[in-house]
């Protein structure tokens, strides 16, 4: 069994969309579970109600008996909290194949991710990766640089800026169901997100 986590201290930033997207490409290649974690909001809960055929995966919120759920799953993705504290990401990272750390290629997000990314560095961990999302003019590339720089692991594959993905939200169907040509390219970049995870051999 494999487990991809997806966190950032910072909300907004894309992080249920990724564990979402990642969980239907995974679903595709054998028996996958979403554990959504945020106990208030349930956003990977609720956007997964319906009972669409298109949807590849299971759903459940985190609790207590997580490793029980796991069991008889290949695959695994966590959609964190959102509000962790320091020990929470290494300890998430620890007990995970790659931990994903979606970010926006902003100023406030910027900040969030160095915030993140700090206890990670300074407890070694070394299997994670950034993902830049809701990218838009060069911005995203620009992060991206600016990571390879600082030696900061990134995902060569970067997600657009769209308000389709509200929509399939809304709408509780995945990305690559929905009738928005916008929706559909999102979820291709996603696949290609889903590719460089799988490959990551740390």
């Amino acid at each position: 069994m494999k487990i991809f986590s997806v966190a950032n201290m910072k909300g907004g930033v894309g992080k249920t969309t990724t564990a979402v997207q990642l969980a239907q490409g995974l679903g595709k290649k054998g028996k996958t579970l979403l554990l959504d974690a945020d106990q208030e909001l349930q956003c990977a809960v609720a956007w997964r109600t319906s009972e669409d055929p298109s949807w590849t995966f299971d759903v459940a919120r985190y609790g207590e008996d997580a490793p029980r759920r796991m069991k008889g799953y290949d695959y695994v993705v966590i959609d964190s909290k959102g509000n962790e504290q320091g020990h929470d990401l290494v300890s998430l990272a620890r007990a995970s194949h790659l931990l994903i750390v979606p970010t926006r290629p902003e100023g406030v997000s910027a900040t969030g991710l160095a915030n993140t990314l700090s206890p990670l560095v300074e407890a070694g961990v070394k299997n994670f990766k950034v993902l830049v999302v809701v990218n838009e003019g060069g911005r995203g590339e620009e992060l991206r640089e600016h990571l390879a720089e600082n030696k900061i692991p990134a995902f060569v594959s970067m997600v657009r800026k769209s308000t389709a993905v509200g929509d399939a939200a809304e709408q509780h169907i995945p990305l690559e169901a929905s009738s928005n040509r916008y929706a559909k390219t999102v979820a291709l970049e996603y696949q290609s997100v889903l590719r460089e995870a799988l490959a990551y051999g740390g």
